[in-house]
């Protein structure tokens, strides 16, 4: 049978012989992924929240897997929760920390997520919605978090549908998350709009997106270089003060130092104060969970 998953690695120049970290869930796309890169050099790493009663099976299914193939099983089992923030930012927050401590033991050269088309149209729709107009809608192929190398190899080639039915033609055991049918979070509720419409008008919809993206890509090319050379001043306050771009530097930098963090157009420009400001030694809270710190006017991370 031919790996198609192996063919997209090869095709992106992502070294065979690299030791790669797999975030798996235990759903359907995750043990597709896991499925198809089992003979490569490969950790596991799962995230059991114990939010609902059956995630004990989640776990079971992708242990088990990795019994049968003698793959390292890495889990990280979190039973107490904080009812008043937003779990879905925490539990991500608690997830890639988890995923970087593995990453790091096991001196891994990628992480691997099981993203997909659905969810990269998913989270543009979410952007669109939210009237930010980045400069790039969905979700990156290739990204960088927590000094982790991440890669999505499934980003631009598989639809939902299609990955668990290949799933149930090939007799692989995956785990149905119950609560992502339910309407409690607004991801849910797009997703579930998506499930009414065919294949095509996704394709459609995933097609325009991808054209905003390009035609964006050359502001995001001098983004890009500005941002390096802003990096290697160590982030120096002085130095932003000189960039028009300013706010699509910030938000760059914040999107790759930490996890989930709501930017609007007010806090950008609360955070650029922040940084250009005469305390040349401070912090800035960004979130409960975070906060940007300041040493010698440069950012310390």
């Amino acid at each position: 049978m031919n790996n198609e998953i192996l063919d997209i690695l090869k095709k992106d120049d992502v070294d065979l012989t690299s030791k790669f970290l797999i975030g798996v869930s235990g759903g359907p796309d995750s043990m597709y992924l896991l499925w198809h890169l089992k003979d490569l050099d490969v950790i596991v790493a799962h995230v059991n929240y114990h939010k609902r009663i059956d995630s004990n099976n989640d776990q079971k299914i992708v242990e088990e897997f990795c019994k049968t193939y003698n793959i390292p099983f890495e889990v990280l089992e979190i039973t107490s929760h904080n009812e008043k923030g937003n779990f879905q930012a925490i539990a991500r927050q608690e997830r890639y920390d988890f995923y970087r401590k593995i990453y790091q033991k096991y001196n891994c050269n990628y992480l691997l997520l099981a993203h997909h088309k659905d969810d990269f149209i998913e989270t543009a729709i979410m952007q669109e919605q939210s009237n930010r107009k980045p400069l790039f809608y969905g979700i990156a192929k290739h990204n960088k978090i927590n000094n982790m190398n991440i890669y999505r190899p499934l980003l631009e080639s598989k639809w939902k549908d299609r990955i668990q039915k290949f799933c149930d033609l090939n007799n692989i055991k995956y785990a149905i998350d119950s609560t992502n049918s339910q309407n409690i979070y607004s991801r849910n509720i797009i997703r579930n709009n998506l499930k009414k419409i065919t294949e095509l008008e996704k394709e459609k919809i995933y097609s325009n997106f991808c054209n905003l993206n390009q035609s964006n890509q050359d502001l995001l090319n001098t983004i890009n270089i500005e941002y390096n050379k802003w990096k290697e001043t160590n982030f120096d306050g002085d130095w932003i003060k000189n960039s028009t771009h300013w706010d699509k530097l910030i938000f760059k930098m914040i999107n790759e130092h930490f996890l989930h963090i709501k930017l609007s157009s007010q806090k950008i420009n609360s955070i650029y104060q922040f940084i250009i400001s005469s305390n040349r030694t401070s912090n800035y809270k960004l979130n409960n969970l975070n906060k940007l710190i300041k040493v010698k006017n440069k950012l310390v991370f």
